[in-house]
C-alpha cells in the first residue's frame, strides 16, 4: 500500500539496527518511508561528519520492489539505489542476496498460497533475515488508489511459519503483527519499539520472562524495579523459537 500502518514503525527500526545489514531489499516500497528510516539508522545514525548524511556518503545498499510504479515519486531517486518494478514474486527470481529483506504491510496482498511461495523466496535471498509486517485481522477489500495489488486476499498468523528454524514474533496494539525469520546462524532480533531494550539471557531471561507471565508486564517491572532500586522496564515478544 502507499501507506501502512504506523505500529511497527520503531519495532523494524530497532531490529535493522540490531541486525547491521550491508544491504536491504524493501519488498513492496509505497510511499518510500521505510527506506528513509533504513537510511536514517544503518546509515545516518553513524554518521561521523556532516558528509555522511547525504547520498555520496551512504554505505548501505538500499533497494526496492514496487508493483504500482505510480507510487514512486523524487523521494525513491534519491533514497533507494535502485526500485525493481513488477510484481515481488517475479521479480525476486532476478535478484541476489541481501542481508534484510523487509516486506511491509504486503503479505495480505497475495493469495494465500502465492504469499507463502514468495516468503520462501525471501528467505533464500536473505543472509541475515526476512522482517515482515501485516494487519492482525485484514479485512477483506477491493482495489483501492486505481492499484489492483491493493485487494486484501489473505489472513496470517504466528503458526504460518511453523516450518521456519527461527522466527521471532510480535504483535502491537493487537493490529499489528511482526515476524522476524533468521537465517541460522544468525541471531533472532528483539522485537522491541524501546532503542534502549536489551534481551536478557540465560537465567536472567528465564526470570525475566517468567515474571511477565505471572503479573504482565507492568506490574513484573514494577517488581524488579523495587528490588534492584533502579527503573527496569521487562519485555517479552509474544513468540520466539529457534529450532537447532
Amino acid at each position: 500500500m502507499a501507506a501502512s500502518a504506523p505500529y511497527a514503525i520503531p519495532v523494524i527500526a530497532n531490529a535493522v539496527r540490531q541486525l547491521q545489514p550491508q544491504s536491504i531489499l524493501d519488498v513492496g516500497v509505497g510511499f518510500g518511508k521505510y527506506g528513509v528510516i533504513f537510511r536514517e539508522y544503518v546509515d545516518v545514525w553513524h554518521a561521523e561528519n556532516a558528509s555522511e548524511t547525504k547520498r555520496d556518503g551512504w554505505r548501505l545498499r538500499l533497494e526496492g520492489i514496487e508493483i504500482f510504479k505510480d507510487y514512486l515519486s523524487p523521494l525513491h531517486d534519491y533514497i533507494y539505489d535502485q526500485i525493481h518494478i513488477g510484481d515481488a514474486e517475479s521479480v525476486i527470481d532476478g535478484l541476489g542476496q541481501y542481508d534484510v529483506i523487509f516486506m511491509g504491510d504486503v503479505l495480505e496482498h497475495f493469495p494465500k498460497e502465492a504469499g507463502q511461495r514468495i516468503i520462501r523466496k525471501l528467505y533464500e535471498h536473505a543472509n541475515k533475515c526476512v522482517l515482515l509486517t501485516y494487519p492482525r485481522d485484514a479485512e477483506s477489500r477491493d482495489a483501492i488508489l486505481g492499484n489492483p495489488a491493493e485487494a486484501h486476499l489473505s489472513t496470517w498468523s504466528e503458526r504460518d511459519f511453523d516450518d521456519f528454524p527461527r522466527v521471532a514474533y510480535s504483535v502491537l496494539e493487537n493490529r499489528s503483527d511482526v515476524c522476524a525469520l533468521a537465517r541460522p546462524p544468525q541471531d533472532l532480533p528483539f522485537l522491541v519499539g524501546c532503542f534502549g531494550a536489551r534481551k536478557r539471557r540465560g537465567w536472567k531471561g528465564m526470570v525475566a520472562n517468567g515474571l511477565i507471565e505471572l503479573l504482565g508486564q507492568s506490574k513484573a517491572s514494577a517488581v524488579v524495579s523495587k528490588l534492584t532500586g533502579e527503573q527496569v522496564a521487562l519485555r517479552k515478544e509474544r513468540y520466539s523459537r529457534v529450532v537447532h
